[in-house]
């Protein structure tokens, strides 16, 4: 029998750990789906701000850290993220700027009502993370669009408007008032709560207890 398991993430785009917790997903559902292959998932992400004061003028990422968790501490920091990012397929690279996340959050809920969240979601985390790129600049976020077959030029028109700006402000808020205060937090079938970047078997068997109560329902 098909079934469909429903999966709410709350994430930012400058979150590293949600980069790595979205990989271990995936692992997990590759696995899951390979004793169960008329199971679907239904993946929703939803916005976070990890850092709100942060500005929509760029800051150096690495010196914003240092100011964060003091300067003696960041070297290791940065080569612990390192290390854990290869073994999941991610290369991360700590050069570039930092700016404020609202804009990106936009422009996910915007792919997303075309079918692109996914991919998206994915261009982002490859934007910052691995390439150095400004999450905040506009122009960024438009060739993002455009790299997942959406059309360059109308991403740009809308991101240069405040349209969706006090919705994603909104879901930020709500996700407070449920009492997430960090991110990644994953919501499986509406009832089980994961925090942080989970391993893939944590998830599996998440994903056995749900499949089992959905077979009875």
């Amino acid at each position: 029998m098909a079934t469909t398991i429903k999966v709410d993430i709350v994430s930012d785009t400058i979150c590293p750990w949600c980069f790595i917790g979205k990989r271990r997903l995936e692992k997990a559902i590759t696995s899951y789906q390979v004793s169960h292959p008329d199971t679907k998932f239904d993946i929703k992400w939803h916005p976070f701000e990890l850092d709100p004061t942060l500005s929509k003028t760029p800051a150096n990422k690495l010196e914003r850290y240092a100011a964060k968790f003091g300067a003696a501490k960041v070297d290791g920091l940065v080569e612990h993220m390192k290390r854990m990012g290869k073994g999941d397929g991610i290369n991360f690279s700590y050069g570039g700027p930092i700016a404020n996340t609202i804009d990106s959050h936009r422009l996910i809920e915007w792919a997303s009502k075309q079918g692109k969240q996914d991919e998206v979601i994915e261009q982002l985390f490859k934007l910052y993370f691995e390439d150095e790129g400004n999450i905040g600049d506009l122009d960024q976020l438009a060739d993002v669009a455009g790299k997942i077959g959406l059309d360059k030029v109308e991403a740009l028109e809308y991101l240069k408007t405040d349209k969706g700006t006090r919705e994603i402000k909104d879901a930020i808020l709500q996700s407070q008032m449920e009492g997430i205060s960090g991110v990644p937090n994953f919501t499986i079938d509406s009832k089980y709560t994961l925090s942080g970047a989970q391993q893939p078997e944590t998830f599996l068997e998440v994903f056995e207890e749900v499949g089992k109560r959905l077979a009875k329902a």
